[in-house]
């Protein structure tokens, strides 16, 4: 891997190669909220007291920046109202209780064979099982590959948007957060979605060269080395990196390090510099839906903490309560001091453990008094310089986090604060514990509402 730095080396933490997934089992009912990425929310096509099957759609998408949505289990319609998500938003949702039969809907018929389809074809079916990408800001699969124009966009010639030929398709098998598991699991496991997800991925960005992304602490995946191997025309690579340096999996920070680009920040893409980038599971994801026909009904999540008993990979169906999967793995072993949905670093805590899991959830981490730490009664900034030292996209957040502290969002603005990843380096290392990332998502909201 090229130069980085910066960032934070984190502690060993729980990787789950080698352990089998927990299958959480069938819930009796499931809440599926009708948004489940950053976009318009779907609209319901069924009514309460309606039977639904398997995979079936349950609400439409009104507009090219909404998705489909389907059951997760079959049964009725119990309910269409409101339901609070993991970042504390009330969304409408749909909540069907379940027969426990787990009957499916008929597919529509499936194809593997990506060249049999046009590009608007393969986005139709990408939109029609509703995948999305994967990170803090999810967007639709479809709407990630062919960008609608952005605001603000930096690439602009006489008031057009400039587009980028992308001649990389980079994969990772590498999570974001080193506690955060699933993509370093796919990797280890042989699946025939993957080949068929990167042709259709190859034959929709037009990319010429392929390059795997893993962790150097792990094995070569076996089924990687086997794709690059059986390459004849060697355009596909496998690179190593160091998955405890965090973030060194970031899209902004592997880029710049493999390939020596630079994205634009703060409303820079990927494909601004030529790359599309996703990870195993959303390419798993794009395969299985184009080879089976069948829309994804289950999330592939990691759960961790020293507050529960057991710790993993979970499979459990979209619409599940995460208190249902915390007790489906053996409960907790002792009182948990704060529970993050998402990873330790990145993720929200949250108090209530009714809310449903959804597409954009990565992990459940319920962690100990002494996995964290209070930033209650935090003191000013002392000016050491730690947060310059390990920001990896070259920001003073000690400054910025006075200017929003004090609601200066012009000045913060000024200073970079959208250009900021949320990762949580400055946090980790600041001696004051400030919440410094805190303060960032408070003048970034604050910034998009003016």
């Amino acid at each position: 891997m090229g130069l980085f730095t910066k960032g934070i080396t984190l502690p060993k933490a729980f990787t789950p190669n080698g352990i089998t997934p927990v299958d959480i089992p069938l819930p009796g009912q499931v809440t599926l909220p009708l948004r489940q990425y950053l976009g318009e929310a779907a609209e319901p096509s069924v009514q309460v007291g309606d039977t639904v099957e398997v995979g079936q759609v349950i609400a439409t998408a009104p507009g090219p920046q909404a998705l489909p949505l389907h059951a997760t289990i079959s049964g009725s319609i119990s309910a269409i109202g409101e339901t609070l998500t993991y970042k504390g938003l009330g969304l409408p949702a749909i909540t069907i209780t379940g027969d426990g039969k787990d009957t499916w809907h008929t597919p529509p018929e499936p194809t593997a064979d990506i060249d049999t389809l046009t590009v608007d074809e393969l986005i139709g079916r990408m939109d029609g099982a509703g995948l999305i990408t994967t990170g803090m800001f999810p967007v639709p699969l479809g709407r990630d590959l062919m960008p609608l124009e952005q605001p603000k966009t930096h690439l602009t010639l006489d008031g057009r948007a400039v587009v980028q030929r992308i001649d990389t398709l980079m994969i990772t098998a590498c999570d974001t957060e080193p506690a955060l598991g699933v993509n370093r699991f796919l990797a280890t496991t042989d699946s025939e979605a993957l080949p068929i997800g990167i042709a259709a991925l190859t034959k929709l960005t037009g990319a010429d060269q392929i390059r795997f992304i893993v962790d150097k602490y792990n094995d070569p995946p076996a089924q990687l080395t086997a794709l690059t191997a059986a390459d004849e025309t060697e355009c596909t690579g496998i690179s190593a990196i160091n998955g405890r340096h965090y973030p060194a999996a970031h899209p902004a920070v592997l880029i710049k390090a493999l390939l020596h680009r630079e994205i634009p920040l703060p409303y820079g893409h990927p494909r601004d510099v030529g790359v599309a980038l996703y990870d195993l599971a959303t390419v798993m994801a794009l395969g299985a839906a184009l080879s089976t026909g069948l829309p994804p009904v289950t999330q592939l999540i990691t759960v961790g903490g020293g507050a529960l008993k057991t710790q993993g990979i979970v499979t459990a169906r979209l619409g599940t309560s995460l208190g249902e999967i915390i007790e489906a793995v053996g409960g907790f072993s002792r009182d948990a001091a704060k529970i993050i949905v998402g990873g330790p670093m990145t993720g929200m805590a949250h108090y209530d453990l009714s809310i449903p899991l959804t597409k954009e959830v990565a992990g459940v981490f319920a962690l100990t008094e002494e996995e964290i730490t209070l930033t209650e009664g935090y003191r000013q900034c002392i000016n050491c310089g730690r947060c310059v030292a390990v920001c990896p996209v070259n920001l003073v957040p000690g400054m910025l986090s006075l200017y929003c502290a004090k609601d200066r969002f012009d000045r913060a603005e000024h200073q970079g604060v959208l250009s900021c990843i949320e990762c949580g380096c400055c946090d980790y290392v600041c001696p004051s514990r400030r919440p410094l990332v805190h303060l960032f998502r408070y003048a970034k909201h604050q910034l998009m509402e003016g």
